[in-house]
C-alpha cells in the first residue's frame, strides 16, 4: 500500500470545501438555512482519533523495544499492523473530506449578513477533523517499515 500524500489529501480538501459552499450558497438562495454539522459529527471524529491512537501503542512499544537491545520486542501479527494502517489511511481520507467541507461551510457562514452562534459547531468540527488527519497520518507513518540495513561484505566495494 502506498503511503497517503499531502497533495491528494489538499485536493480533496479543496474539492470538498467547494462543493460545500456552492451547495450552501444554494440553499440560501433558495430560502434555506445553511447546514450546519451537528455537535455529534466533531465528537465522532476526534473518538476516531482516540481509537487510533490508541491502536497504535503496540507498534510505538515494540519500536521502543527494537532501540534497546537488552529488552526482547514482541512482535506485532501482520494482520493487525495492516488493519490500523488501512484504518489509519481511510481516517485521514475521511477526515480531510469533513475539513474541506467544514472549510467551505465556514466561507458560507462568514459571506452571510448575520453570523449565528452554529459557527462554533463548524470551527469545532475544523479542529477535529485537522487532528484526526495529523493522528491518522503519524500513526500511518509509525507501522512503516523501516528500510533494511545492509552491512558491507567482506571484499565488496564500501
Amino acid at each position: 500500500m502506498k503511503p497517503t500524500k499531502l497533495w491528494s489529501l489538499a485536493s480533496y480538501a479543496f474539492a470538498s470545501a467547494i462543493f460545500a459552499f456552492v451547495l450552501a450558497e444554494i440553499l440560501v438562495t433558495r430560502g434555506f438555512s445553511v447546514p450546519v454539522s451537528p455537535i455529534n459529527l466533531p465528537i465522532a471524529i476526534a473518538s476516531v482519533a482516540v481509537a487510533l491512537a490508541v491502536l497504535a501503542i503496540p507498534m510505538a512499544r515494540y519500536r521502543k523495544a527494537l532501540k534497546d537491545p537488552k529488552k526482547p520486542a514482541k512482535r506485532l501479527t501482520p494482520t493487525y499492523a495492516f488493519r490500523v494502517v488501512v484504518l489509519a489511511k481511510a481516517s485521514a481520507l475521511s477526515a480531510t473530506l469533513f475539513f474541506g467541507w467544514h472549510i467551505g461551510i465556514l466561507v458560507a457562514q462568514l459571506t452571510l449578513p448575520a453570523i449565528t452562534s452554529n459557527i462554533v459547531y463548524t470551527i469545532v468540527g475544523i479542529a477535529t477533523s485537522v487532528i484526526t488527519v495529523l493522528v491518522a497520518l503519524v500513526v500511518e507513518n509509525l507501522f512503516k517499515i523501516p528500510p533494511d540495513i545492509e552491512e558491507p561484505t567482506e571484499g565488496a566495494a564500501a
